[in-house]
C-alpha cells in the first residue's frame, strides 16, 4: 500500500523532567515499523494497539471540518497476510517493552485466535495473562433474521506480560444494589452507615507459635483471630457486636470501607459509542474513552511511558494525547497524516485549557501537505 513520503512529528515539551530513554509526549505520523526500530530496547512500560481487525471492510469517515469524505481500510487479502503484516511490528513492540511492562492487543473474532498463536510465539505461552472480553454490541448485534450464527457481541483484548513482575493494578467496581441489600443489611443508628457482620473466630490447635489465641471474651470461649488486647480495642471502637448475651461476637464491616468487587476479565460496563454520543468523531470502529482509561489504570503507574501505535480510534487516543491519567508520558505513532493534524489541534486546545498552570511549549510542524492527503495514505 502507498505510504506518505512525509513523516510529520508533533512534539510538546513539558516543564517536568523528560524521560532519559525516549522522547515522550510525542506523536509521529509515518510508518510505525520504521518508528519502532528507532526506539531503544526496554524503554516502554505499557503498550496498547488497536490495529485493523482483518474484517475485510471499507469505511468512510465524514470530516466535519472540510465536509469531505475520507476512507480507510482494514482489508487484507487473507488471514495469513494480516499475520505477516502484524508479526514484525509485534516483534518490535516486544523488544521496546520493559521487563515489567504489559502489552494489550485489541482485536475481534475475525483474527483473535490467529493473533494469539502469533503472540504466544513472540512473548511465550507462559506470558499470556488474560483474554479480556469487552461487550461492544447490543443483544441483537449482527445476528439478523435468517442468519446462521450466534450474535457476535464482543471484542477481545489479549494481555501479555514481558516478565513475571509486570505492572498490574487491581480495579474495583461498586457493589450492586442487590448485593448491598443481601449482605449489608444493618444500618448503624446515628451515623446511618450500612454494615455487615463478619466472623471473629479462627481455627484452633497447633503449636503455640502457630496457633490462634484462645480466651474468653464477652462470656464466650473460642479461638479468635485477634489477641485479647486487640479484641478489647476493637470493642471500645464499636467494631465488635454481640447480638444477645452468650452469642458469639462478630466484627462490624462497613460498606463505605469496602473496595468493591474486583474487576474480572468480562467487561460489560463500558458501552460502545453511538452516533449521538458527544465523543463520537466519525470512525465506525471508534473506541470509547473509558475503555482506554481502564487499561491505563490497570497496566501503568505514575510517570510510566505508554506507547500506542496503529491508528488508534480518535477519542480513545485523545486520552493519551491530552489527559493521560496520573502523569503517564505517552509516545504515539500513527500512519494517517490527517490524524496527526487532528492530534495537533487537540494538543493546542488542551494547552489553552491549562494555560494558567501549564508551561507547555508546542513546536508545530508544517502539516499543510499532510492535510491535503486523504486518510488512505496510511502505514496500515
Amino acid at each position: 500500500m502507498t505510504r506518505s513520503p512525509v513523516f510529520s512529528r508533533i512534539e510538546f515539551q513539558m516543564a517536568t523532567k523528560p524521560s532519559a530513554v525516549i522522547d515522550t509526549r510525542v506523536i509521529y505520523c509515518g510508518d510505525n515499523l520504521d518508528q519502532l526500530r528507532k526506539l531503544s530496547a526496554a524503554c516502554v512500560d505499557l503498550i496498547y494497539i488497536d490495529p485493523p481487525f482483518n474484517s475485510n471492510r471499507n469505511y468512510e469517515v465524514f470530516w466535519g471540518e472540510t465536509k469531505e469524505k475520507r476512507s480507510f481500510e482494514d482489508r487484507h487479502a487473507s488471514t495469513q497476510a494480516y499475520i505477516d503484516y502484524m508479526r514484525p511490528r509485534c516483534i518490535e513492540l516486544h523488544r521496546v517493552l520493559k521487563k515489567t511492562g504489559s502489552f494489550y492487543y485489541h482485536c475481534d473474532w475475525h483474527a483473535s485466535h490467529y493473533v494469539k498463536i502469533m503472540l504466544d510465539q513472540i512473548f511465550g505461552e507462559n506470558q499470556f495473562v488474560n483474554e479480556i472480553i469487552w461487550k461492544r454490541q447490543s443483544a441483537h448485534s449482527d445476528a439478523k433474521q435468517g442468519s446462521r450464527h450466534l450474535g457476535r457481541l464482543h471484542d477481545a483484548i489479549l494481555l501479555y506480560a514481558k516478565g513475571e513482575n509486570h505492572t498490574f493494578n487491581h480495579v474495583y467496581q461498586p457493589y450492586s444494589e442487590e448485593y448491598i441489600e443481601d449482605f449489608y443489611r444493618y444500618t448503624e443508628p446515628g451515623t446511618g452507615r450500612r454494615y455487615r457482620l463478619g466472623d471473629l473466630t479462627a481455627p484452633g490447635g497447633g503449636a503455640p507459635s502457630k496457633g490462634n489465641p484462645h480466651y474468653e471474651f464477652l462470656g464466650v470461649k473460642r479461638y479468635w483471630r485477634y489477641s485479647k488486647e486487640n479484641m478489647e480495642k476493637l470493642y471500645r471502637e464499636g467494631r465488635v457486636v454481640q447480638t444477645k448475651p452468650g452469642a458469639v461476637p462478630q466484627y462490624k464491616r462497613y460498606l463505605d470501607e469496602g473496595k468493591g468487587v474486583q474487576l474480572g476479565s468480562v467487561w460489560d460496563d463500558i458501552n460502545p459509542l453511538h452516533g449521538s454520543d458527544a465523543e463520537r468523531l466519525g470512525y465506525p470502529t471508534q473506541k470509547p474513552l473509558k475503555l482506554l482509561e481502564r487499561i491505563l489504570q490497570i497496566g501503568s503507574n505514575e510517570n510510566d511511558i505508554v506507547l500506542c501505535i496503529l491508528r488508534l480510534r480518535n477519542r480513545a487516543r485523545r486520552r493519551a494525547e491530552t489527559k493521560a491519567p496520573m502523569d503517564r508520558d505517552r509516545h504515539l505513532s500513527d500512519g494517517v497524516p490527517r490524524n496527526g493534524a487532528t492530534a495537533e489541534e487537540r494538543l493546542r486546545t488542551q494547552r489553552r485549557r491549562n494555560a494558567a498552570t501549564d508551561r507547555t511549549r508546542l513546536r508545530r510542524p508544517r502539516l499543510a501537505e499532510d492535510r491535503r492527503r486523504t486518510a488512505q495514505i496510511s502505514a496500515v
